[in-house]
């Protein structure tokens, strides 16, 4: 019988982020399950048509699904990359014609507890205060990060960078803090565009920019969680649960 999954993500344009976050999620679900060919898909159009137009071509769901039928696939399961179930979870979901599909990496109250021990630890190696870049959406799953921050750790922050919960919801606490030094980075699969540019990017809205006009000192680490050895264990333990 040939099996296959089909690793959905976002997606990117910047083929580090691809390189450091995307394809090593992949390559741990290949070695995890040998005996089922691994394949890709991405979610955002946006970013599909970006890559077209530099001749990368990258399947939407459906037309992964519509190849993996053509080549006579008998079993199919779907391994979401996505951090929340929101409106692109649900894309997914809409496009996955009733198969199987992981659940997201922050889903249950046991993901949240996790996601915030591992942000503790990357706050201990980096020696200082960090906070962390959420997307953030109006979709009803944004109030996952209200409860993820009532979970941090000491020296642990979030906000986002769209949706409800913003960086100028936090600056006051941020202002608390002994030296005014901190880390940004951000709680995404990859270092994408957001991070790059929204992130730590020289533009005056940037949140380094932000904060140096503060008086802050501000590092910046642009590593997606897909580079993290923790997360793609875990999304192959979620995978591992429809196979």
């Amino acid at each position: 019988m040939k099996k296959a999954i089909l690793a959905v993500s976002f997606g990117t344009t910047y083929a580090q982020a691809e390189r450091e976050c995307i394809r090593p999620v992949e390559e741990a679900l290949a070695e995890a399950w040998p005996d089922w060919q691994v394949r890709r898909a991405y979610t955002a159009h946006i970013v599909i048509r970006r890559l077209r137009e530099r001749g990368e071509r990258i399947n939407t769901v459906e037309e992964a699904l519509e190849q993996l039928k053509q080549e006579g696939f008998e079993k199919i399961v779907l391994a979401s990359t996505h951090i929340i179930p929101g409106e692109e979870y649900d894309s997914l979901c809409r496009a996955a014609e009733g198969l199987p599909i992981s659940e997201a990496l922050l889903t249950s109250e046991e993901d949240l507890h996790w996601i915030a021990g591992l942000m503790g630890q990357i706050a201990r190696r980096e020696g200082r205060p960090v906070l962390f870049m959420g997307h953030g959406t109006d979709h009803a799953a944004d109030e996952t990060y209200v409860r993820l921050r009532a979970m941090l750790p000491e020296n642990v922050y979030l906000a986002c960078v769209e949706g409800s919960h913003r960086l100028e919801g936090i600056l006051p606490q941020l202002e608390q803090l002994p030296g005014k030094e901190l880390t940004l980075t951000p709680l995404m699969l990859v270092a994408g565009d957001h991070a790059h540019n929204d992130l730590a990017g020289d533009g005056d809205d940037s949140w380094k920019s932000i904060l140096e006009r503060r008086g802050f000192t501000v590092h910046t680490r642009l590593r997606g969680l897909g580079a993290e050895e923790a997360v793609r264990q875990r999304f192959c333990e979620k995978v591992g649960k429809i196979l």
